[in-house]
């Protein structure tokens, strides 16, 4: 509807500065005709002054100039055409009276275009500016709309002149109108944020600057209103206040103690050494104790959370102490470490220290701080302090109770290996005592058969030295000590360790298979340990036979190659494994049977994963059993 309107006054306008381009001609004719040919004895020149004022709105200064200077022109021609050189003094008075009109209506509205040459100036002005600006009556119609009132509120300057601007706006102000109005005019200027409502419905944020003009005493007083939108600051203040409430609330309540310190001054410290030449500044910080003392002092406390003021026993934070300072040991040595990081320009910095306490007690804490960047400000930089009193207590009640469990642990391992040795050896000793017997009996026929009595000898012999290495082995076995290894083949390291429990077996009733399909199998090997590992699976086999009373027990031994190992198989038809046993079986002390010391199947694994290989149970319960050994062959066996 508005926008209607003033495009009807447009037309008006528009047709009214038609009709008076086509007028002001005519006039001027006819004053002049008047003027020159008619012997009307009024100062007809006057009537230039109706022509020039009709024109003067939509000419240029300069054309003005030239219209009025022109119009004096034919004034004058009048008077010399109708009265000559000497006129009288009564037209020459007229002549002068009209003149003067000319030129006074001439002047003043050349001046009226130069004060509106410069409003329009500062019209563009006002458009150019991003803030919205507009003006308008004391009581709110707008007469003035700059583009940045358009871009800001979203109706353009046809729509908005002559509407009120609190009601086009729906302005919403902090005060009450009548307030606001009053200190306008009591000081001529009001500050402050009101909410708009643009075209589109959304509302703003203004930062509102309200300017009263009462320079012409003559007119209705204006006043200037600029306007900034500050939406987005004031949203982004609103988060910022939110967020400062969120970090104070965790900074309070967390359960470790954090607190803020200046970085600041040492800072300048810092960089104060650097450019007097110190390059070395960690022998520059031993050899002046007294600068690592200042820069504790230079590093004040600025806040603290309540558990550092708990941490501390301190009521209140007033009364926290306000330096490192007060609060670091004397022969605190981590600090030196905080002040290299520091100055090296690290981002984080931890490290475990002590501090004292208001009365004086030194408080074990872990404390971790995270450096600003270089360039950027070092004077909010949070300290995380983490009490760690009674871990300190927890660790030296573990690490007592660690040393009394090794110095158990100690003497079981003697027990221990005590038991493994004659566990072991006992293989060893009973071929003994059966070839010593042999040998005795050998010797009390008669004659004599040394022969055999030889062989007997050469096996005592022979099961000598093997209780000796087993006895070497397991100690270094025990000792985590490298085991001495050879190049050794796969069937006769089964064969080996098959004569040695031969006797054992033969006394026990319990045949034995063998299939041996592994000749060109060879790996590198502790001879001694392997035979004593296979010799274990062998004698635990016949032993579990024996107490589960298996009739016909039976036990198989092979071997073969297969994808880059060697296998070697014990399989017996004895009671076999549950899975809980089978699972157990290799632990150290675990045993099916009543008297077991559960130490074979350790051994053997220990001494299998000493070789790099595996060893491993295939059972079920009264379906016998299969344990498997593997080792790696060797690439390059020999003779290949």
């Amino acid at each position: 509807m508005n926008s209607v309107q003033n495009d009807q006054n447009l037309s008006v306008a528009a047709v009214l500065r038609r009709l008076r381009l086509m007028i002001s001609p005519v006039l001027i004719l006819i004053i002049f005709l008047l003027d020159t040919f008619t012997p009307l004895i009024s100062a007809v020149a006057v009537f230039y002054v109706v022509p020039l004022l009709m024109l003067g709105d939509f000419l240029s200064i300069r054309r003005v100039q030239l219209l009025f200077f022109g119009m004096i022109g034919l004034a004058t021609f009048s008077l010399l055409f109708d009265h000559g050189l000497n006129p009288e003094f009564a037209t020459l008075l007229r002549y002068c009276v009209s003149v003067a009109a000319i030129s006074i209506t001439g002047f003043l509205i050349v001046k009226t275009l130069r004060d509106r040459q410069t409003l329009v100036g500062q019209a563009a002005l006002l458009d150019v500016t991003h803030d919205a600006i507009f003006t308008r009556s004391p009581d709110g119609q707008i007469l003035f709309w700059n583009r940045g009132a358009e871009r800001l509120y979203g109706w353009s300057r046809q729509e908005a002149v002559g509407r009120n601007s609190h009601e086009l706006l729906q302005s919403r102000f902090p005060t009450s109108l009548e307030a606001i109005n009053d200190h306008l005019h009591a000081n001529g200027l009001w500050e402050g944020e009101i909410s708009h409502q643009c075209r589109g419905g959304g509302r703003l944020i203004v930062l509102s600057r309200w300017t009263l003009d009462e320079h012409d005493p003559g007119k209705p007083p204006v006043i200037l209103e600029s306007n900034t939108d500050i939406t987005a600051g004031k949203a982004a203040d609103t988060a910022l206040r939110a967020s400062e409430v969120r970090y104070r609330n965790i900074f309070n309540t967390l359960a470790v103690g954090i607190w803020e310190h200046d970085f600041g001054p040492l800072r300048a410290a810092l960089k104060g050494l650097r450019e007097s030449g110190v390059e070395d500044l960690h022998a520059y910080l031993l050899q002046h104790p007294e600068f690592v003392r200042d820069a504790q002092q230079m590093i004040p406390i600025t806040d603290v959370n309540d558990t550092a003021l708990t941490l501390m026993d301190v009521e209140r934070k007033e009364d926290f102490f306000h330096s490192l300072a007060e609060i670091l040991p004397p022969a605190e040595g981590s600090f030196i470490d905080f002040l290299i990081a520091f100055d090296e320009g690290r981002g984080y910095y931890q490290a475990e220290t002590e501090v004292l306490n208001r009365r004086g007690e030194a408080i074990p804490i872990i404390v971790a701080i995270t450096f600003p960047p270089p360039g950027h400000e070092a004077d909010r930089v949070q300290a995380v302090v983490l009490n760690i009193t009674e871990r300190r207590r927890l660790q030296l009640a573990f690490d007592h109770a660690k040393q009394e469990a090794e110095h158990a642990l100690r003497a079981a391992a003697m027990g221990e290996l005590s038991v493994s040795i004659a566990h072991e050896v006992n293989q060893p000793l009973a071929a003994i005592m059966t070839s010593a017997e042999a040998a005795l009996r050998w010797m009390d026929r008669s004659p004599p058969d040394l022969e055999e009595t030889r062989e007997a000898l050469a096996d005592v012999l022979n099961a000598t030295r093997h209780a000796t290495g087993v006895v070497k082995r397991v100690r270094k076995l025990v000792s985590r000590a490298k085991p001495e290894t050879e190049v050794v083949a796969v069937n006769a390291l089964a064969a080996e360790a098959l004569r040695l429990v031969r006797d054992d077996l033969e006394r026990l009733n319990i045949p034995v298979r063998v299939t041996l399909s592994a000749a060109d199998g060879h790996v590198q090997a502790d001879r001694v340990l392997l035979q004593q590992a296979l010799v274990n699976l062998v004698t635990n086999a016949a032993q579990a036979m024996t107490a589960a009373g298996t009739p016909a027990p039976t036990i198989e031994m092979r071997t073969c190659l297969k994808d880059g190992h060697a296998v070697i198989d014990v399989i017996d038809n004895g009671p076999g494994f549950d899975p809980d046993s089978a699972q157990r079986a290799f632990d150290a002390f675990f045993s099916t049977r009543p008297n077991g010391m559960g130490l074979g199947l350790a051994i053997c694994r220990s001494t299998v994963e000493a070789h790099e290989g595996t060893v491993s149970i295939v059972s079920g319960p009264g379906a016998g059993a299969r344990l498997s050994i593997r080792l790696p062959l060797l690439s390059d066996p020999p003779g290949a």
